[in-house]
């Protein structure tokens, strides 16, 4: 009966006006999910929109990524190989083919709300497999391994034939009047986030291919163009752009609001996103507190250090953006990042300084001025290229200095970037270590 009632609810929203939500402005095609509980709307195979040729690079687009301008990209191409390897940390390394060959997982499932249950998360895996590949792609990069790049294409190719992680729950909908599935709500009902939570489930999958999609864009849309291939990639990328959430609010996580992959559609299909660049950046502005703490992050108890850290990540990555998107950086914006940073590098060395907001305690565990934090910075990879990309824009400011002294060429900020694709942390100190 409850499944009966939820339908019948559903039904009712599905009769209202759909036109537009599929990419090319067709109405996608609604089936019911296999548990019965929620409707998903795809695309039918033959409405696929012609995006070969803007993502390779034509047209009116400012730069082949959103995250990358084509001037950083090419300046870095132009260095010389060997101070691209010895800048990103790339000697003596061989790519991970133990790992990126467990492929990624048909679907994700069983994330609880906090994620710290990942070790028994079916499909959990396919994080490292992502981590892995990006790895390889850069190094593809810097050592221009013409032979490396055709097998990461190809490898590429077999998961998108494959549909990889598209029989994962879809919880999100793009331009439908439900934003979210009703059985993916509910997140955080456990104040200590153990719930399960269908909505990470989503989340993670919807980023892994997007993650795809914006490394695809910078580094393989123009390579052997009259490939089949292509065609194929391109279209499983395109599945998963109705699986993203329009993006309205401002907040930070899940790619600032959805933002990012807002964004890099408009970007992919020509369309001007230069209101969406300004309202991430006006909403960083009013998530930046003046004390240096980041609204909604900092607080987060136990974990406020992390959170405090990755939306750092998120607020760097918006600067570069907009640079590329010549939107215009609010002096006082920049101010009170700088400050952000200066308080997550002496919260880092002493816990007890971001206690005063942690001890808020929101959706988390008391920290008890101890703080669940990686001590060693090189290990972490997740939203960590803000560091070089600051070492890069910021060189003589003292958090910069420490991070000379902190991060070694083995740091895995140099190597990939989970959320973007692109590794803009190699990019960025390779950029700050050339002479130029």
């Amino acid at each position: 009966m409850k499944k009966l009632f939820l339908l019948l609810i559903l039904f009712f929203f599905s009769i209202q006006s759909y036109a537009g939500s599929c990419p090319d402005g067709s109405d996608p095609v609604r089936s019911i999910s296999d548990d019965g509980t929620y409707f998903v709307f795809n695309c039918e195979s033959d409405t696929k929109i012609n995006v070969n040729v803007q993502e390779s690079g034509a047209g009116s687009a400012a730069s082949k990524s959103i995250f990358v301008s084509d001037k950083d990209f090419n300046d870095f191409l132009n260095l010389p190989k060997e101070v691209r390897i010895r800048s990103c940390g790339y000697q003596r390394f061989f790519p991970n083919w133990r790992e990126i060959n467990k492929d990624l997982a048909p679907r994700i499932k069983g994330y609880n709300s906090k994620m710290d249950n990942w070790r028994k998360v079916e499909g959990a895996y396919s994080r490292e497999v992502l981590v892995k590949y990006l790895e390889a792609s850069t190094y593809a990069m810097v050592s221009d391994d013409k032979a490396l790049k055709e097998k990461l294409f190809d490898k590429l190719y077999q998961w998108a034939s494959e549909d990889a992680l598209s029989a994962t729950m879809q919880c999100y909908f793009a331009n439908g009047p439900l934003d979210i599935a009703p059985a993916c709500e509910g997140e955080w009902s456990d104040p200590d986030g153990q719930d399960i939570a269908p909505i990470k489930d989503a989340t993670v999958a919807v980023e892994t291919v997007l993650s795809l999609n914006y490394l695809y864009k910078l580094f393989f849309s123009d390579y052997k163009p009259e490939d089949e291939r292509h065609k194929v990639i391109l279209s499983w990328f395109e599945s998963f752009y109705l699986r993203i959430k329009t993006s309205r609010d401002f907040y930070f996580g899940n790619s600032v609001g959805w933002h990012f992959p807002n964004i890099s559609i408009k970007h992919s299909l020509n369309q001007d996103y230069k209101s969406l660049v300004e309202n991430m950046v006006r909403g960083l502005d009013v998530y930046s507190l003046p004390d240096g703490s980041l609204k909604d992050r900092t607080t987060r108890g136990n974990r406020a250090l992390w959170y405090h850290f990755t939306a750092l990540g998120e607020a760097f990555i918006i600067l570069e953006i907009a640079r590329i998107a010549n939107v215009e950086i609010p002096i006082n914006l920049e101010k009170k990042l700088l400050k952000a940073v200066e308080l997550f590098q002496d919260a880092y060395l002493d816990h007890s300084v971001i206690e005063p907001w942690a001890k808020k305690r929101k959706n988390s565990q008391a920290s008890n001025g101890r703080q669940e934090f990686n001590s060693n910075l090189d290990s972490i990879s997740f939203y960590s290229s803000w560091m070089p990309i600051f070492q890069l824009r910021y060189p003589e400011h003292r958090t910069a200095q420490w991070f000379n002294q902190e991060l070694s060429s083995k740091s895995r900020s140099l190597k990939s970037n989970e959320i973007t694709g692109v590794p803009i942390g190699c990019i960025s100190k390779a950029l700050s270590e050339s002479p130029s």
